[in-house]
């Protein structure tokens, strides 16, 4: 008997308080109709965006997954690649990829190692440089601005046009992927969001402008990737799951807003995830 609903491998860290990661990819994925099979890169007590956690690195473990897997014939219909936290984490997710990815999954990259211009902390030029060994596996990869620039060696400036974000597409394409979408990029005067989405296939690239929403919380690239593995997996195009995250992403930080409580805890996904059956629907009809 086949198995009614598809598997995604979702390679990220686990925090306990402040959703982010796998946090904030378990529900919305299985609300969609996705069963999630999470391979834990490190265990956190919170978040890292203004909580200082307790940290269990889990190195060695993707590997063993991997051989467990192996062992078991499993397969998944996609792979997600979040934060993975050290270069030895990417070889072993290199091994996921090379050996239980047999029926060429829907492999999805999030680097998460920079933001608002510069480094997290804890990463370097040597672990982005590492990371576009997975690029090369990859369907899509989803870095914001900041990432994009770095894995091009290119500036990071203030503004950028249409013109700047279409380079960075193909460039980043060059890397061996099939589809980049480009976050997070300023654009008119900084007042607006750009999301850039480049299919490499075609050459085609359609950037989409968003109103940018001043107040900021952690785990929104999260909601924004399982969104879109979510619906690309149910069968929808790539502009239009894109579109879709963007909305859900802002209907989930209105929601939050109007609340008062630290943002650091992240965005309120129960009160919403009902929209994502509503979308799921309306995109069936």
């Amino acid at each position: 008997m086949i198995k009614p609903i598809k598997r995604a491998a979702v390679l990220h860290d686990l925090c306990g308080i402040g959703k982010a990661a796998l946090t904030n990819v378990i529900p919305i994925l299985s609300t969609l109709g996705v069963e999630v099979c999470p391979i834990p890169t490190m265990i956190l007590t919170s978040h890292t965006g203004g909580f200082s956690p307790n940290i269990e690195r889990l190195d060695g473990y993707i590997s063993k997954a991997v051989q467990h897997y192996i062992e078991l014939n499993i397969n998944f219909e996609s792979i997600f690649v979040g934060y993975l936290g050290s270069t030895n984490n990417i070889e072993e997710t290199l091994l996921l990829l090379e050996s239980v990815n047999k029926n060429k999954s829907l492999v999805v990259l999030d680097p998460i190692f920079a933001d608002n211009g510069s480094y997290y902390s804890n990463f370097s030029k040597e672990y982005s440089d590492s990371l576009k060994r997975i690029i090369r596996y990859s369907h899509i990869i989803t870095p914001n601005f900041t990432e994009a620039c770095i894995l091009c060696d290119e500036k990071i400036v203030e503004e950028v046009n249409e013109e700047k974000l279409l380079a960075l597409s193909r460039k980043l394409y060059s890397f061996g992927c099939d589809n980049v979408i480009i976050t997070s990029a300023p654009v008119a005067n900084k007042k607006k969001i750009g999301i850039a989405v480049y299919n490499g296939e075609n050459d085609s690239f359609k950037l989409i402008i968003r109103d940018r929403i001043e107040r900021s919380y952690p785990g929104t690239g999260d909601v924004f990737a399982s969104v879109l593995i979510g619906l690309i997996m149910d069968g929808n195009s790539l502009e239009k799951s894109v579109e879709e995250s963007c909305k859900f992403v802002e209907d989930c930080i209105k929601e939050s807003s109007s609340y008062d409580y630290p943002v650091r805890e992240g965005l309120l996904l129960e009160p919403i995830l009902y929209k994502l059956n509503n979308l799921k629907r309306s995109i069936e009809e």
